[in-house]
């Protein structure tokens, strides 16, 4: 690794920290107690890959989260991203998203954000918590708007809207459907 992304790494792993103690505050005081926001690690990752093994999970997920193609390869190449493990309990993985700035910075993608496919005590909640969490980081690093790339499906796309996101439809192959959102 060279010494640039070394400290391009360490400098945005500070507004990662930031935004999550940012969003835990302001999280619903109904579950507040109970959740964790933190950065995905290697604990993240293996409940993550019993997620890939769940038939519970969407046809529609193409994200691995573990393999060569999956989070720590994504992590390595951008180091300004936004990263985020939504635990219950300590015990229960509930959500894991993954995002970065676009590259003039004045926007914030959500690239993948997904919720455990099993039920858990925050089903429903893992897009408002997310989406709290990223408008802190969007705030840090001076973004304007958030985008939530390629929504898997109609459904989802419901859903990302009753959120206040506008959807973007892609034209053609290069330009991809985006939900967004101004701060």
């Amino acid at each position: 690794m060279q010494a640039s992304h070394a400290l391009t790494e360490k400098h945005y792993d500070e507004f990662r920290a930031k935004s999550l103690e940012m969003a835990q505050k302001v999280i619903s005081p109904t579950y507040a107690d109970r959740v964790s926001l933190k950065q995905i690690d290697s604990l993240s990752l293996a409940h993550a890959e019993r997620w890939e093994a769940s038939l519970a999970r969407s046809d529609d997920a193409v994200w691995s989260w573990s393999g060569d193609t999956g989070f720590r390869k994504y992590a390595y190449r951008h180091p300004k991203r936004f990263d985020l493990a939504i635990w219950y309990a300590n015990t229960q993985l509930c959500g894991l998203s993954v995002g970065k700035p676009t590259y003039n910075g004045s926007k914030m993608r959500l690239d993948v954000l997904e919720g455990a496919p099993e039920n858990h005590p925050l089903k429903r909640k893992v897009v408002e918590i997310t989406v709290l969490a990223c408008e802190a980081y969007a705030s840090l690093i001076g973004a304007e708007q958030i985008r939530i790339m390629r929504p898997v499906n109609a459904n989802v796309v419901k859903y990302y809207e009753s959120f206040g996101f506008t959807l973007r439809q892609g034209k053609a192959s290069n330009v991809p459907t985006y939900l967004w959102r101004n701060l």
